[in-house]
């Protein structure tokens, strides 16, 4: 905002327009009757109902082995210190403790760090509340993932990669230490706390398989294992009762919601929910009174949906909860809060409670990045924070200034990239230090070099693709198409992924080290694109099908990667199904905001790109 020019406004006399005056006011009390309207419902549901403690239990994992006893917790005091300058002295702010406090694991750069959100956070008038910034609470050249908010509000358990392989920590919010937990070169993740902050449970990766284990937080004994099944089982989420653990299996061939019964006297405590037709079944969570239990489901339309199944009547389907990709339940069903996750962007939102229709009780709100994991918790106090927390991160590259469309297009030139094998190997100058940037940071988090071969990065206007494939930003300098020799190699994996009617997709490049210090293990189906050649009628008509295994081994999201770096995928043309190489799912481009034919008009004349610009680009 310009200051001084505010300042100038503000001296001057009074504008007499009453015309344009009304119409603001008439504007202002629409507004205000709309936050009367949407708000006081949720609000007073919330303050009649305050979060339940949890009553004592038994929890007995291995019946002859061991004891576990839940006991009641308190919640304290909700205050928070938002991020300042690192020469300002951190001030608490008191806020409602009703819509709680959620901890999100998000992208920055290539790093990954932990912020606190207040959705809600300031009361402006009656019935309308807004949100304080995101407060980072971890810094580092380093990923800190999947957070979990002990009950009492005072600790956070997350996965984080800051010695090398994949461990548990847990930071004490009052102190602000951080103490390494588990302490292996297995990748240990996912962890979630019982109710009285006494155990937590969490997913390990073992001999090529995810199970779940459970650790007493004092670590007075070795971890329990809970599930032991070669197919994978990941996700835990404890109950708020405390006497069951949901979870995602494979084991029927599908990833499905299941639960450990904590009180079963049998070794396999593993029972199935009634689970809802649809692909990739993803993060169960409870209600902290342990009833409703929530996950995410894509129909086969390519609807991204939240469910919820009630406990106490396990045989009727799950309903319909909201549109989202991540559920979770804030209290004992006041709020349902959502990640809605779109090709390009992650969105956080929230439904209000169990007892309403599917309205939205927040606007989405655009996350600054990908999110790894997130919790909720009453109230949480954070001591003040290390000065490098509040350090904002490095650029990854220097990008070049981005241009209005309507002004004059400046003319871009050409650069050969050094000791790249690919027909052209040449880029537009403001594409080269992005490209340079991702291509090291790959090869430093994979252990090989993914980029140094490329099928294409620059094509020349003479040169085509395949017939019907439109690929049309080779031709600016800023686009690439990655080579498919992994794929056939097992080193390259693809996942499809469908929003509504399209389909994008996502891509896994296989670790070079497979100890657990790079890249982390997959819980996804790939998309064989072989399939078709199989002799599957229904697989040839689909283009291939999905894997019947989920791969081994560690990998790193090559498409998240690539996005950090400013590098767009593709959704795939409508008849990808017949020709592969209408999937597009190794064709990106580093488009800066621009459009293809202003793209293009860097290098070339309107006329000689006419033929590239006369049909809309899909």
């Amino acid at each position: 905002m310009n200051t001084d020019a505010s300042a100038e406004n503000n001296n001057q006399k009074p504008d007499r327009r009453f015309p344009s005056n009304l119409i603001l006011l008439a504007i202002g009390a629409i507004l205000l009757i709309s936050a009367i309207i949407l708000y006081p419902a949720a609000l007073r549901r919330m303050e009649e109902h305050p979060a339940p403690e949890p009553s004592t239990a038994e929890l007995t994992p291995e019946a002859d082995t061991v004891q576990i006893s839940i006991t009641e917790t308190t919640a304290p005091v909700a205050n928070i210190t938002p991020i300042s300058n690192p020469s300002s002295t951190p001030v608490v702010i008191e806020f409602p403790s009703q819509f709680g406090t959620l901890v999100l694991s998000i992208r920055e750069g290539t790093d990954i760090h932990l912020f606190a959100y207040q959705p809600f956070l300031e009361k402006i008038n009656e019935g309308t509340y807004s949100a304080l910034p995101l407060t980072r609470i971890t810094t580092g050249n380093h990923q800190d993932i999947t957070p979990a908010i002990s009950p009492d509000g005072t600790k956070i358990a997350f996965s984080s990669n800051r010695e090398g392989s994949w461990d548990l920590y847990v930071l004490d919010l009052i102190n602000g230490d951080t103490r390494k937990f588990t302490d292996t070169m297995a990748y240990d993740g996912n962890p979630t706390w019982s109710p009285d902050g006494q155990w937590l449970a969490y997913e390990s990766y073992h001999i090529n398989n995810l199970d779940i284990f459970i650790q007493d937080i004092d670590q007075t004994q070795g971890p329990i294992p809970l599930t032991n099944h070669p197919a994978a089982d990941y996700a835990p989420n404890w109950s708020g009762q405390g006497r069951r653990i949901s979870y995602i299996s494979t084991r029927n061939g599908v990833q499905e919601v299941w639960y450990a019964d904590l009180d079963s006297t049998e070794s396999e405590k593993s029972v199935q929910v009634r689970n809802l037709p649809g692909l990739n079944a993803k993060h169960p969570t409870w209600t902290t009174d342990g009833r409703y239990l929530s996950w995410s489901i894509v129909t086969e339309e390519g609807s991204h949906t939240l469910v919820t199944w009630d406990s106490e009547q396990p045989e009727l389907d799950p309903i319909l909860a909201g549109t989202g990709d991540w559920p979770l339940w804030a209290g004992t069903g006041d709020v349902l809060y959502a990640l809605i996750e779109t090709p390009y962007d992650t969105y956080l939102t929230a439904y209000p409670g169990l007892e309403y229709d599917l309205q939205v009780m927040m606007p989405a709100v655009k996350l600054p990045g990908p999110v790894a994991g997130f919790s909720w918790a009453e109230g949480i106090s954070l001591a003040p924070m290390d000065p490098a927390v509040q350090i904002n991160p490095t650029p990854l590259w220097n990008p070049a200034l981005l241009q209005d469309e309507n002004s004059e297009i400046i003319k871009k030139d050409l650069f050969r990239l050094r000791d790249i094998n690919a027909p052209y190997p040449h880029l537009n100058q403001d594409a080269v230090s992005s490209f340079t940037s991702l291509r090291q940071e790959t090869r430093d988090i994979s252990g090989w070099d993914f980029l140094s071969t490329l099928e294409n990065v620059y094509l020349p206007l003479a040169e085509s693709v395949d017939p019907g494939v439109n690929m049309n930003w080779l031709y600016t300098g800023r686009g690439l198409s990655v080579n498919d020799i992994p794929r056939l190699a097992n080193w390259l994996i693809v996942v499809r992924e469908d929003y509504g009617t399209q389909t994008f997709w996502r891509l896994y490049i296989r670790a070079n080290v497979q100890n657990g210090s790079q890249g982390l293990p997959l819980n996804n189906y790939f998309w064989d694109f072989n399939a078709r050649f199989s002799g599957s009628n229904s697989s040839y008509e689909n283009g291939g099908s999905i894997s019947k295994n989920i791969p081994d081994g560690y990998w790193i999201d090559f498409t998240e990667l690539a996005a950090t770096f400013g590098w767009e995928r593709f959704p795939a043309q409508s008849h990808w199904q017949y020709s592969e190489s209408a999937a597009r799912y190794q064709y990106f481009a580093f488009k800066q905001g621009l459009s293809l034919r202003s793209a293009l008009l860097e290098l070339y004349s309107p006329q000689a790109i006419q033929p590239f610009t006369n049909s809309a680009n899909p």
